[in-house]
C-alpha cells in the first residue's frame, strides 16, 4: 500500500514538473513574439541602430569604415560585424533589417549553446532544455532593447558561444582545442568586449592542463596579432585610433547596476546553492568559474559611461547553464534529503515562471489583444517617415538625434552624439564643438518626433 502511494505521489510530482516545463516554453514563445514582430517595423529600437547601419554601408564602400582623426564620428568596434551585416543587407536590401535578423538568429544560437553546454557538463536532455528556455525567456522578456536590434553584440556572443561549446567538447576528449580558440578570437573581431568565455577557457586550462594552456595562449596571441596586422593593412593607423576612442568611467555606474541582477535572480540563487554544495564536481566547478568571471566582468564593464545591459549577457548565458545543471543535479542535492527531486524541480520552475510574469513589459500581450497598440505602432512608424522626409528636404549637412532617421534620409554621417559627449567629458573636444558648427551654418539639427524611439 505504501509503495503504491509513493508511486502515485511520484507520478503526480512528475506531472506537475511537466506542466511547469510547458508553462516555461509557453512564456518563452510569448516573450519572443514582440522582438520578432518589432524587427520588421520602421521604428528606432535604439540609437545604435543607425550608427551600425552607417558603418555596415561603410564596409560596403559608402565611406571609410574607420574615420580619420578630427571628425565628430568614430568607429570603436572591430570590423567583422560590418562586413557580415553589410553583406546580408545588400542581399535583402536593408542593412538595419539584416542586423535585426542576425540578432534574432544569434539568440537562437546562444540558446542552442546553453543546451549543448548543459549536456557537455553532465546534464540530461530535459535539463538542457530548461537552461535553453531560461536563456531565451530571460533575453526576450527583460532585454528587449537588444534582442532583435541592429547591434553586433549578440552576433559576437553567438560565435563566442559556439567556440565555448567546441572547447567543452575538446575538454571532454582532451584534444582538439585549436578550433575553439580560433572561433573565440574570431568572435573578438566582431565585438571585442566579450571576454568571460575565453577567460574561463584559459583559466581552466591553466589549472588543469598547463601545457595545453600555453599552446592555446600562443595560438590565440598569434591569431590576434595576425588579425590586427590585416586590419592595419586594410585600414591603416586610423583603425587603432578609432578602437582607442576615449570613454569616461565611474564606479557609481557599477553600483547602480546591482539592481539589474533581479532579472536573473532565480538562476543566480540556483547557481549559488548548487555551486557551493556540488563544488566537488569538476563540471560544476567549471560552471562556477564561468559565473564568477561573469559577475566580475559585468561590474567592471558597467563602470564605463554608456555601457548598457549587454554587459550582463555573458552572465545570463552562464546562469542559464547553471539553471539547467541545478535541474539535473536535483536528486543529489542536500535538499533532496527532505524533499523529493521532483518537488525541488517544480519549485525551481515555478520560481522562474513567476519571475517572468512579474514584469511591467506587456507588449506581447498587447500585440495579441489590444487594437490601440497597433494604432500606436502605426503612429510611431508615421513619425519616423515624417522625420526622414524633413531631413531629406533640409539642404546641406543635417542630422537628427535619432540616428536611424538620419540614416534612412540618406544624409552623410557627420556627428555621433555619444562620441562627441565622451570626447568632451575626457577633455578631447571643447564643449561648444557642435554648437559652433550649427552657429556657423555648417550643420542643421532637425528635431526628432518623441514617438520615434521605442
Amino acid at each position: 500500500m505504501n509503495a503504491t502511494m509513493s508511486q502515485v505521489g511520484e507520478t503526480s510530482s512528475t506531472r506537475r514538473v511537466s506542466v511547469m516545463i510547458g508553462c516555461l516554453a509557453l512564456l518563452t514563445a510569448l516573450a519572443a513574439l514582440w522582438p520578432i514582430y518589432r524587427a520588421f517595423l520602421n521604428i528606432e529600437i535604439d540609437t545604435n541602430e543607425g550608427w551600425n547601419a552607417y558603418y555596415a554601408d561603410a564596409a560596403m564602400g559608402r565611406m571609410p569604415l574607420y574615420p580619420a582623426a578630427g571628425q565628430l564620428i568614430a568607429n570603436n568596434y572591430p570590423p567583422l560585424s560590418f562586413y557580415i551585416v553589410g553583406g546580408l543587407g545588400r542581399l535583402i536590401g536593408d542593412a538595419v533589417l539584416a542586423g535585426r535578423l542576425l540578432s534574432l538568429a544569434a539568440v537562437l544560437v546562444i540558446a542552442w549553446g546553453v543546451f549543448r553546454a548543459v549536456r557537455l557538463l553532465g546534464g540530461d536532455t530535459t535539463s538542457a532544455w530548461i537552461g535553453a528556455l531560461f536563456f531565451g525567456a530571460t533575453m526576450c522578456r527583460f532585454f528587449t532593447g537588444y534582442v532583435g536590434m541592429d547591434d553586433p553584440h549578440l552576433l559576437a556572443q553567438a560565435v563566442m558561444t559556439v567556440g565555448l561549446v567546441a572547447f567543452l567538447r575538446a575538454r571532454s576528449r582532451d584534444r582538439g582545442y585549436a578550433l575553439s580558440i580560433l572561433l573565440m578570437v574570431g568572435a573578438g573581431f566582431i565585438k571585442h568586449n566579450i571576454v568571460v568565455m575565453p577567460l574561463t577557457a584559459m583559466i581552466w586550462l591553466g589549472m588543469n592542463r598547463p601545457r595545453q594552456m600555453v599552446k592555446s595562449a600562443l595560438l590565440a596571441a598569434l591569431a590576434i596579432a595576425l588579425g590586427f596586422f590585416v586590419c592595419y593593412l586594410a585600414f591603416g593607423p586610423d583603425f587603432f585610433t578609432n578602437l582607442r576612442s576615449p570613454r569616461a568611467y565611474a564606479l557609481k555606474h557599477a553600483f547602480g547596476a546591482i539592481g539589474h541582477l533581479q532579472w536573473i535572480a532565480v538562476g543566480l540563487v540556483a547557481w549559488a546553492y548548487v555551486g557551493i554544495t556540488r563544488s566537488a564536481d569538476p563540471n560544476i566547478r567549471f560552471c562556477n568559474l564561468l559565473n564568477i568571471l561573469g559577475l566580475v566582468m559585468f561590474f567592471v564593464q558597467k563602470t564605463g559611461d554608456g555601457v548598457a545591459y549587454n554587459a550582463q549577457f555573458e552572465l545570463v548565458f552562464g546562469v542559464s547553464v547553471a539553471t539547467g545543471l541545478a535541474f539535473a543535479n536535483a536528486p543529489v542535492l542536500p535538499l533532496a534529503r527532505r524533499w523529493s527531486p521532483q518537488a525541488l524541480r517544480f519549485v525551481l520552475l515555478l520560481a522562474i515562471c513567476l519571475r517572468l510574469v512579474a514584469s511591467a513589459r506587456v507588449e506581447p500581450v498587447r500585440l495579441l489583444v489590444d487594437p490601440s497598440f497597433h494604432a500606436e505602432i502605426a503612429a510611431r512608424e508615421a513619425a519616423m517617415s515624417a522625420t526622414v522626409a524633413r531631413l531629406k528636404n533640409t539642404p546641406g549637412d543635417a542630422t537628427c538625434f535619432c540616428t536611424l532617421a538620419s540614416y534612412r534620409s540618406g544624409k552623410p554621417f557627420v556627428i555621433d552624439p555619444f562620441y562627441v559627449q565622451q570626447q568632451v567629458l575626457t577633455g578631447h573636444l571643447p564643449p561648444d564643438a557642435v554648437t559652433k558648427l550649427i552657429d556657423d551654418g555648417k550643420l542643421t539639427v532637425v528635431k526628432a518626433d518623441p514617438l520615434l524611439h521605442w
